[in-house]
């Protein structure tokens, strides 16, 4: 499509309402890109554009009655303006909120963003605060992170999965963004339930992100997440505790290696990168787990 004519033709498509509900003015010639994944409670957008203006005025408000609370997490590039009276400034890698009962002007820089929309009355329900104070209310990076890191992976792999598991994987965006929200505030999420299922998923990540480090514990674990050692022992109890649970995934790291024609790193080798003291120790603990010993494991799976 010719340059000249994108713009037009975003705007007049009206994608996700977006045309209807904002007045938009291009800073640079228009390029845009957009998907949409429906996990079935709630729908996730997916946008790459460029820069431009978003205005949202009261008159348009009057007409489309909309008062939704929009979550616009911001991948790449950030936005500046006036949210009814409340400075904006949102830097790359944080989380806008903003109330569609209330005006809005904003600019935007050319961005990488995810955006979804969750009812009025579901958010008063859900969230720490009320909606028409969350309007402009900007979630730090540093709080935002695990959330915007989680929804990036789901935009490159959800194609992977069934679509019986768009409800638990809305449930999961769900939980994160009110534990984003909820640090951004300073106080804890009303939910209890949804709370800890947040929490558990922060540790595990957590946890896989360090793993090949020989300093993972619960010690260490217990002051990134802010949470006390019983706390983390209640969340894997099942998997018998953290210790246990870092052991297994260490394990399966280790197993996934051995399993890959071509990984010719030694035993001793894959013990020192997840964190195991020596090689005999690996040995043991893999033993322990698989049934065999890892050099055993290793020639059954590639013949080698």
């Amino acid at each position: 499509m010719p340059a000249s004519e994108r713009y037009a033709c975003w705007r007049d498509a009206d994608i996700a309402g977006l045309s209807t509900r904002f007045d938009t003015t291009p800073h640079e010639p228009f390029t845009v890109a957009m998907d949409w994944l429906d996990l079935g409670t709630i729908g996730i957008g997916q946008a790459r554009i460029t820069a431009q203006d978003w205005v949202r005025r009261s008159d348009t408000i009057a007409r489309d009655r909309s008062d939704d609370l929009v979550v616009n997490v911001r991948h790449h590039g950030g936005a500046r303006g006036d949210m009814a009276g409340r400075d904006l400034v949102a830097p790359g890698g944080s989380i806008v909120l903003a109330d569609l009962a209330q005006t809005q002007a904003h600019g935007s820089e050319a961005s990488v963003s995810t955006g979804f929309t969750l009812p009025r009355a579901v958010a008063e329900r859900l969230l720490p605060a009320t909606v028409r104070s969350l309007h402009g209310h900007v979630i730090a990076p540093e709080q935002a992170a695990l959330l915007v890191s989680h929804l990036a992976t789901l935009r490159d792999t959800a194609h992977h999965l069934p679509v019986t598991s768009g409800p638990a994987l809305a449930q999961t965006v769900l939980d994160l963004f009110t534990i984003a929200l909820s640090a951004s505030l300073g106080t804890a999420p009303a939910d209890t339930e949804q709370h800890e299922r947040g929490l558990s998923f922060e540790l595990r990540e957590t946890i896989e992100r360090h793993l090949g480090s020989p300093s993972l514990n619960t010690t260490r674990l217990s002051r990134a997440l802010g949470v006390s050692r019983s706390t983390l022992y209640r969340l894997l109890q099942e998997e018998g505790g953290v210790q246990a649970y870092i052991r297994t995934r260490r394990l399966a790291r280790i197993a996934e290696s051995l399993r890959t024609a071509g990984d010719r790193q030694t035993i001793a080798m894959l013990a020192e990168r997840w964190g195991f003291c020596d090689a005999a120790y690996l040995g043991r603990a893999f033993r322990e787990v698989y049934g065999i010993t890892p050099g055993d494991y290793r020639a059954r799976h590639t013949g080698g």
